[in-house]
């Protein structure tokens, strides 16, 4: 059997960090990317070797039957991008979020369903090492009952020279419902899907602690109870150091990770002691470590090893599903309910 086909649609920085990770995957070949700009795209392809781009998405798929076709352009332009390359029959990889408003999600989830294609949201935190080894120890009921869950995200997103507050170049983020912090909480609510399930209620309280900012808001908190326990969340704008902090709560046990380091797990148990970090780099436990300092560079934390630990994982997971015709890593029923999440969680903003 050959290899599988892959295209990517957008050459921006997201489509940079696909690109690096898809040559490590034996058994894909890209065969095609695109772009509105004629120079990023020759650029893109010149530079990873790949022999056909495009500047038309419509004419990309007029033209090659790719496997899976990865969509990393702005979000505004997601729905209609994935919304062609469904109705040509292909499967579809989509960065965060798939659509701005959760309305327009479910034409595309119907349409996935009536072609028979896959429709995959980018939630590579769920496939970080360290979200896997936890949910290894809640579903082996080693943690025990969980009783609650922390996130607390921290971007220095309002300091200088970060693209958000660049009023020369407006960046996409300000377009999304909770505006720049609206990017970031498809990742929140992905996280908190996986341990909370279905969720009864939310609350949130939105704050600009930053004045002379030009962000309607830098500040974020929420409260969200679902079937399985309660998440506390939080974003903020201008805590340091930087960071991606999660910690679940059980009756055995605390564990807590920083998604921004390199992969490890500080456990405490229920018994008295020090906490055991586990590294899950080579797998040896430690004890009476910390985790590393804080990761450096706004482009690091977003695009460097740690925060893509998992990408490389779910881009597999999801080429080795179309091989084998499995069902696809995260269903989709999944992929609507962090949609409709990450509505409840903005809303309040916008009200």
């Amino acid at each position: 059997m050959g290899k599988l086909t892959g295209v990517l649609i957008g050459c921006g920085a997201i489509a940079r960090e696909h690109l690096l990770v898809l040559p490590e995957l034996n058994n894909v070949e890209i065969v095609a990317v695109c772009d509105i700009s004629d120079a990023r795209a020759e650029a893109s392809a010149e530079r990873f070797g790949i022999a056909k781009w495009y500047t038309s998405h419509r004419e990309l798929l007029a033209d090659l039957q790719p496997d899976l076709v990865h969509i990393t352009t702005p979000p505004a332009s997601h729905f209609p991008i994935a919304q062609d390359c469904l109705a040509a029959g292909r499967n579809v990889f989509c960065e965060k979020p798939i659509t701005i408003r959760y309305s327009d999600f479910g034409a595309l989830k119907q349409l996935a369903r009536d072609k028979g294609s896959m429709l995959m949201e980018n939630q590579q935190f769920r496939f970080h090492s360290s979200i896997q080894r936890i949910e290894e120890l809640v579903r082996s009921g080693e943690l025990g009952e969980v009783i609650e869950m922390q996130i607390c995200l921290s971007l220095n997103i309002t300091g200088a020279g970060s693209p958000y507050v660049d009023q020369n170049a407006p960046h996409f983020g300000l377009t999304l419902s909770g505006g720049v912090i609206g990017d970031f909480l498809p990742h929140i609510a992905y996280l908190v899907y996986m341990f909370t399930g279905k969720v009864i209620d939310v609350h949130t309280g939105w704050f600009k602690h930053k004045s002379d900012s030009p962000l309607p808001a830098d500040e974020f908190r929420g409260l969200i109870k679902g079937e399985r326990t309660t998440a506390y969340v939080s974003f903020s704008g201008n805590a340091q150091p930087d960071g991606f902090l999660i910690r679940v709560v059980g009756t055995r046990m605390r564990v807590e990770a920083n998604l921004f380091e390199p992969p490890r797990l500080i456990i405490k148990r229920s018994r008295s002691g020090e906490p055991a970090v586990m590294t899950l780099v080579d797998g040896i436990a430690e004890s009476r470590q910390v985790l590393a300092g804080s990761v450096v560079g706004f482009l690091r934390k977003l695009g460097g090893t740690s925060s893509y630990d998992g990408l490389k994982e779910m881009i597999s997971r999801t080429y080795r599903a179309i091989e084998l015709r499995e069902p696809q890593p995260i269903p989709l029923d999944e992929i609507d309910a962090v949609a409709r999440l990450v509505e409840q969680l903005a809303a309040t903003e916008n009200s």
